[in-house]
């Protein structure tokens, strides 16, 4: 089974970890959880309406999870041609991929270390998001000038895992399901509207206890500090 690292776990990331996993591929994500998500209300993310960007992310976190993708908390400092391959060096080990995605926002340091060619300041990919290194693709704010948008992003994760899937399978692939795989899956895969239910109830729990914690500490600086005898 093909082996496909993300670098990234925005939008464009875990859009193109959701894809290549849920088609057969084996695939984790290398994260540090600093998305400009975090900082973002989407009223113009098709089909959301308006939702707050971390509920949002967690969201398709956990989507991408029911699916089988492997998220590892770890920050990814070299990405380099291995045989056939790559090696991906994560909080100092190695780790070995047939295919890379990067998508790590205007972050074009390891396109640049892995020697992708560049336009001007940005990393130059063709239409499937594929670099001029064959098996590794860039995607989201690292290609476009201040285009940076949530949908734009996750159709460019999209367009990269399609690309690899189609590799693969030796002809051109799509992703496309019917009411009928909904039936089939109902008992193992949630509905996205009970993914973001939970999602919130986790957000809500989350913004509670850095309330808890803001509280102690005014309470903690409130209180005099005791003489010292």
């Amino acid at each position: 089974m093909a082996h496909v690292i993300v670098v990234g776990g925005g939008a464009a990331g875990l859009s193109a970890a959701l894809f290549t996993q849920k088609n057969g591929l084996e695939t984790t994500v290398f994260d540090t959880d600093k998305t400009w998500l975090h900082k973002a209300h989407l009223f113009n993310y098709p089909g959301i309406g308006s939702q707050d960007g971390t509920v949002f992310l967690e969201t398709l976190q956990r989507q991408a999870e029911t699916f089988g993708v492997e998220r590892v908390s770890a920050e990814v400092s070299d990405v380099s041609e291995s045989g056939d391959g790559f090696t991906v060096t994560a909080d100092g080990e190695d780790h070995d991929a047939d295919y890379v995605v990067l998508a790590t926002g205007a972050n074009r340091d390891l396109a640049e270390s892995l020697g992708c060619d560049f336009d001007g300041d940005l990393v130059d990919v063709d239409v499937t998001m594929e670099t001029s290194v064959d098996g590794a693709y860039a995607t989201g704010a690292m290609v476009r000038a201040e285009e940076w948008q949530a949908v734009i992003s996750a159709g460019d994760g999209a367009a990269a895992a399609l690309n690899i899937l189609s590799t693969e399978k030796g002809e051109n692939y799509h992703d496309f399901d019917v009411p009928a795989d909904a039936t089939r899956r109902s008992a193992r895969w949630p509905t996205s509207r009970n993914l973001e239910r939970r999602c919130e109830a986790d957000a809500h729990r989350s913004r509670s206890r850095r309330k808890r914690n803001e509280r102690h500490h005014k309470r903690r600086e409130s209180v005099p500090a005791q003489p010292r005898t």
